[in-house]
């Protein structure tokens, strides 16, 4: 996920990592035939049509990333101190699955629910998928010291991240309906990056 241009770059997938971890078997075979870089199905573009209109133009900054900041949340919060505006969190599981969400405000430790209707989850799957606030609760983002939650309803959350960024879950949630961001229910963090406006 390094290397984002306003905010983002397609992680390789597990595929992609088996085939780097060969290119010396495969440099004597390259005289044959050239296999094309698989399509990249993250269009910074399509992402950034969904985000609001105050946030257009403006540039971000990577706030947290798990490969340099280590897996905690309480990490992330801390990384998070002094910025008041939008994040966008990404994730890329233990299969290879990307989504995230959007949120509004800075994720922060908090007592209830915070954010505005501007907040909305997203999957590649392999095509993006944006689910945006229905307008049945305002269950927005809730931060605890062990867990972060995004949407809920029903006892469920559209998104739900442990203390340690390792492990999480994803149901339908009346905040967003959405669908189950991740391949399953529940699912291990392998990358997690906070991007935040400069």
């Amino acid at each position: 996920m390094k290397g984002l241009r306003w905010c983002y770059t397609r992680l390789p997938s597990q595929a992609e990592d088996d085939l780097s971890g060969k290119e010396g078997e495969e440099e004597e075979d390259e005289k044959e035939e050239a296999v094309p870089a698989p399509e990249d199905p993250v269009e910074p573009q399509l992402l950034s049509l969904h985000l609001p209109p105050r946030v257009t133009g403006h540039s971000w900054s990577l706030a947290f990333c798990t490969s340099r900041d280590g897996f905690s949340l309480r990490s992330l919060y801390r990384r998070m101190e002094g910025h008041s505006g939008p994040v966008l969190l990404v994730l890329r599981d233990q299969d290879g699955q990307m989504f995230g969400a959007f949120s509004s405000s800075a994720l922060r430790l908090s007592k209830g629910f915070y954010g505005t209707g501007e907040t909305f989850l997203f999957s590649f799957s392999p095509q993006l998928k944006v689910f945006k606030w229905t307008g049945n609760n305002s269950f927005f983002v809730k931060g605890d010291l062990d867990s972060l939650m995004m949407g809920s309803g029903s006892g469920q959350f559209g998104l739900w991240l442990d203390g340690d960024l390792y492990r999480g879950g994803s149901h339908p949630c009346a905040t967003f309906n959405n669908e189950v961001l991740a391949r399953q229910e529940q699912f291990c963090i392998m990358e997690l990056e906070a991007w935040a406006l400069s």
